[in-house]
């Protein structure tokens, strides 16, 4: 499971984070978004993206295509 499925109100645990471009990934994992870290949706914009995630304490806005590459594991009802 990715990111990009869950709902909002919906939390889990980031497994993985597969995207290809390096830099990119580098900077989600200085946001927080990082393997073993709480993940939860708060909302996704009317059109699909971005959606706002906490992580932490961490608000982040991430598009739906990065979050496709942010693998999950276990999901929960936060």
């Amino acid at each position: 499971m990715t990111l990009s499925e869950l709902k909002p109100n919906q939390a889990a645990i980031i497994s993985a984070i597969t995207h290809p471009d390096a830099a990119l990934v580098s900077r989600i994992l200085a946001l927080g978004i990082v393997p073993g870290e709480v993940l939860k949706v708060l909302n996704i914009a009317p059109m699909g993206c971005p959606m706002q995630v906490l992580v932490g304490d961490t608000f982040v806005s991430i598009r739906r295509a990065d979050a496709a590459h942010i693998e999950l594991q276990g999901k929960e009802k936060a």
